[in-house]
């Protein structure tokens, strides 16, 4: 017997609910969203600078374009930046993106 996986996407609510829960590699914590209709991207990625402070790299833009932009945030502390991660997450959500692997 055969058993086939539901190819069907999960409602936006559902994902608007569920927490974001970003990639961390030791000292460095990021997530990806994109949104396949409109061909755009916004990634976010909490990392520390030279002088040991945390920071916020946000940069989005139009998938397959140069077009774009990026800020770079400085945040209190790297469970600050995670709250600040959470709450992209949850706009990006709301807006229509849908989380990827970063």
């Amino acid at each position: 017997m055969v058993t086939l996986h539901s190819t069907r996407r999960p409602s936006l609510e559902a994902a608007s609910n569920r927490p974001v829960r970003p990639h961390t590699d030791g000292e460095r914590s990021q997530c990806r969203w994109i949104h396949p209709e409109k061909q755009r991207y916004y990634s976010v990625a909490l990392v520390r600078d030279l002088f040991g402070d945390w920071t916020l790299l946000q940069c989005w833009g139009g998938i397959g374009s140069q077009l774009g932009g990026q800020r770079i945030v400085l945040v209190e502390s790297h469970e600050a930046g995670l709250k600040q991660i959470a709450a992209i997450g949850k706009r990006r959500l709301q807006h229509g993106y849908r989380e990827t692997v970063a």
